[in-house]
């Protein structure tokens, strides 16, 4: 593209992007969230006098001192004085309402050791409370309000492409990692544009454009898949034939119809003392079969470190394979069991290993091909020269309609027509123009943001709702992180996504699309922080290393992901997920487990027995190696996972300068985990916080750091996972954990409520959210909870349905 075209659509980006944040930025203010309610029954404030001033009183919250002890000090952090609070208006200070609901049906307040008030008249003044609360909240609703301009993350980037181009890139080359908050990538108020980061989508959409038509690549290039040194090869790979053992399979993207290099680098091919059969294939059909070891044929491109095979491969997505075939039991290929790490000493016999995958190319091009994107891109072909301006107005017509996510206006069109008729004018062909004009498309603040702005007429308080357009864009980003289909956007443009019957029948078909499944990769990834366990870099120290390798890693992501997925296509109980009678095991994982009967790769539904300490997400290997140290287990991060995941009440960050337990064993003894984390809770600054966390981490102390069941610790020190949940609920080991959370199900669906809509409107849940949250919890009760039920009362509430106007 010649520098003025290039200069034009970086002004013009800039151009649209600073508008909107001039007129449509301005922060709103919350509003206030109710009036005067009832007159409070003089036992409520009878009960909060007698339970909870003691501490939370003026002349401690707001007095000053030289030395406040610990728990002051978190007193005055947190500003609460429920003295001075008048129960006959709640709803004019909901916010700290709010605050006590929270503290009071988490069974956080009074905390351990301090008195507690009788269950019934405690229960009755949260009732009353909540109800207060929701008929101030229904006098005066806010919805809150969202970002006015909210940029696509890289996921969403990545799917948008992929939807709107048939077209999968490696987005991680393209884009860097966005900023999390709130537990999510995808929090509107901080996903900005830096200049930086705005010339790396510039290039972004100038390589997709490329890709999409399908213009020959600049040079030769190549593309490395390396496997994991402690990735076990001695079983059937997914995706790779039965009879197979070891090897990859990867998706690679071919630009061009042309000849490439495929080199496979291998490891102990040489030497062996009998032969092995290695096999290269293109989306499952075989291209190349070669002989390693004794009696093997010679072949011009096989060496001591590898083979490298050139093929015809037709542009476009396609599967290649390398792989060994299994070795009949005559020919043992080992001498004793694998080893389950091929990393350490030990590895079972001398067997060839696939270390890495080379694709190189194009060679001997012969044209673009007939590829998914080129299908979906060209909805016409031009047959004469006359044609080609009209052709070129309905490919990008229909480009900016999906990736607008709206009717494309005349202005989008002629824009778009205008990078087309520039290029053309510099003497390209009738596809580069469109492949200019992509580029811009890609890059336009129409396609990168998700646009929002106040309708004229919207008024002062109170909100508004939302357009259909916008609607359905809120919907598909929740439910697919990405653009709205045809489907989807042909109910929107006719005004009726908002009718309720309809939107329920989107948000089901919704969820039966297989790009659902974004839901179970974006938002519980985060939530249950499996993408900190994703990590290559974050692994186990030793022991633990002995009995880890990446096959159990990527299976321990698997479980989970295909688990949390099964509840929510099967639209079964949210609190399934804390103690379904299943999961989905492969034979690495099952074997880790102790589970028998589960054979090869491929993972399955496997039932469980009532008393298996398997059941739930508390019982999954993910959850349990992510919420441990490198060498041992940690009752604190796994506590406080359970507080903030599961029980919706993080704990406050701890003070500076907490030293950490010894863990070198100083004695002809070494003291079990219990007797260490004593030293923080005889801690005076620690021992208010760890007396919350630590009893639900040591509930799990029966699982060593990487997820093992054990009836005694690394030191053979017989294990105490007895505890009792901040509101006194006392349990013994997972099992009794687990029925202690069950017994509270509105605690865990509050919190599974909170992380969705928190997801699902990229913005923090604030004080009058809480209002709709108890809503859908009311709704859903009698069913169970199902976990659609839940999605759909997200959809169906003010804050999606709604937004508040700029003030």
């Amino acid at each position: 593209m010649n520098r003025p075209v290039l200069r034009h659509m970086r002004f013009a980006i800039i151009g649209v992007v600073s508008t909107v944040l001039l007129t449509g930025m301005v922060p709103a203010d919350p509003v206030s969230a109710g009036q005067r309610s009832v007159a409070a029954p003089d036992e409520h404030r009878a009960l909060l006098d007698r339970y909870c001033v003691t501490c939370h009183s003026e002349p401690i919250v707001q007095g000053t001192g030289t030395a406040p002890s610990p728990l002051v000090s978190q007193l005055r952090a947190v500003g609460l004085t429920l003295d001075t609070l008048d129960l006959d208006t709640v709803g004019d200070n909901a916010e700290a309402w709010e605050l006590v609901v929270r503290k009071l049906r988490g069974g956080m307040m009074p905390p351990a050791g301090r008195p507690r008030p009788d269950p019934a008249e405690e229960r009755a003044l949260l009732t009353w409370l909540e109800t207060t609360l929701d008929d101030a909240a229904a006098s005066r609703p806010n919805p809150g309000r969202t970002a006015s301009l909210h940029r696509l993350n890289r996921v969403e980037y990545r799917n948008a492409v992929r939807d709107l181009l048939a077209l999968d890139v490696h987005v991680a080359d393209l884009l860097p990692a966005d900023d999390s908050s709130r537990g999510f990538d995808n929090m509107g108020d901080a996903l900005r544009l830096s200049q930086s980061l705005l010339e790396r989508y510039l290039a972004a959409a100038k390589t997709v454009s490329r890709l999409a038509v399908g213009s020959p690549p600049p040079a030769v290039t190549s593309d490395t898949y390396r496997i994991a040194t402690d990735m076990q090869q001695h079983d059937r790979v997914e995706r790779l034939g039965f009879g197979t053992r070891g090897g990859t399979v990867v998706s690679h993207l071919f630009p061009q119809d042309a000849d490439y290099d495929i080199q496979v680098e291998l490891a102990r091919a040489r030497g062996g003392r009998v032969p092995h059969r290695f096999e290269v294939t293109v989306d499952g059909d075989q291209v190349e079969l070669v002989t390693l070891g004794p009696g093997a044929e010679p072949h011009p491109g096989l060496t001591g470190g590898g083979l490298t095979v050139r093929v015809p491969v037709s542009a476009g997505p396609h599967d290649i394979g390398v792989t060994f075939y299994r070795n009949s039991a005559a020919l043992v290929e080992q001498v004793r069991e694998p080893f389950q790490n091929p990393r350490r000493g030990g590895v079972a016999g001398a067997i060839p290993t696939v270390r890495s995958v080379t694709i190189a190319g194009p060679y001997e091009a012969r044209g673009s091909g007939d590829t998914p994107s080129r299908r979906q891109l060209f909805v016409c072909d031009p047959s004469a020269s006359s044609d080609e301006a009209g052709c070129a107005a309905e490919i990008l017509g229909t480009l900016a309609r999906r990736a607008y996510r709206r009717p494309a206006t005349d202005d989008d069109i002629n824009l778009l027509v205008g990078f087309y008729d520039a290029a053309r004018g510099d003497g390209d062909d009738f596809e580069t123009g469109i492949e200019m004009a992509l580029r811009y498309l890609l890059a336009s603040p129409d396609f990168l943001f998700r646009l929002e702005t106040d309708p004229v007429d919207a008024p002062p308080s109170g909100g508004y709702r939302v357009g259909d357009l916008e609607l359905a864009s809120r919907l598909s980003f929740f439910l697919w992180s990405s653009i709205p289909d045809d489907a989807l956007l042909t109910v929107a443009e006719a005004g009726r996504l908002s009718e309720p019957d309809e939107l329920e029948r989107q948000v089901r078909r919704m969820i039966a699309d297989p790009k659902s499944v974004a839901l179970t990769e974006n938002f519980a990834g985060q939530w249950l922080q499996l993408r900190n366990l994703a990590d290559p870099s974050v692994r186990p120290g030793d022991p633990y290393s002995l009995a880890f390798d990446e096959n159990l890693r990527q299976s321990f992501i698997r479980e989970t992901e295909l688990f949390f997925g099964s509840v929510v296509r099967e639209d079964r109980s949210a609190l399934d997920l804390l103690d379904a009678d299943y999961t989905y095991l492969n034979e690495r994982l099952a074997t880790h487990y102790g589970i028998p009967n589960v054979l090869d790769s491929h993972f399955r539904r496997v039932a469980l027995s009532p008393d298996s300490p398997r059941r739930g997400i508390l019982g999954h290997g993910s959850i349990l190696t992510l919420t441990s140290h490198a060498i041992r287990t940690s009752p604190v991060l796994r506590g406080k996972w359970i507080l903030n995941n599961v029980l919706g009440t993080p704990p406050p960050d701890p003070p500076p300068n907490v030293p950490a337990l010894a863990d070198r064993k100083t004695q002809a003894k070494t003291a079990t985990m219990r007797e260490r984390m004593r030293a923080h809770r005889d801690n005076p600054a620690c021992a208010a916080c760890h007396a919350m966390i630590d009893p639900a981490g040591f509930a799990l102390e029966h699982f060593d750091a990487i997820g093992r069941w054990r009836d005694v610790d690394e030191s053979y020190n017989q294990i105490d996972a007895s505890g009792a949940l901040p509101d006194g609920t006392a349990f013994d080991g997972a099992a009794g954990l687990r029925q202690a959370l069950t017994a509270h199900p509105e605690r865990f669906v509050t919190t599974v409520t909170e992380k969705l809509l928190t997801y699902a409107l990229g913005r923090g849940i604030e004080y009058y959210d809480m209002p709709a949250i108890r809503r859908i919890l009311r709704e859903t009760e009698a069913d169970g909870y199902p976990f659609q039920s839940i999605i759909l009362g997200i959809v169906r509430s003010e804050p999606f349905l709604m937004r508040a106007a700029a003030s």
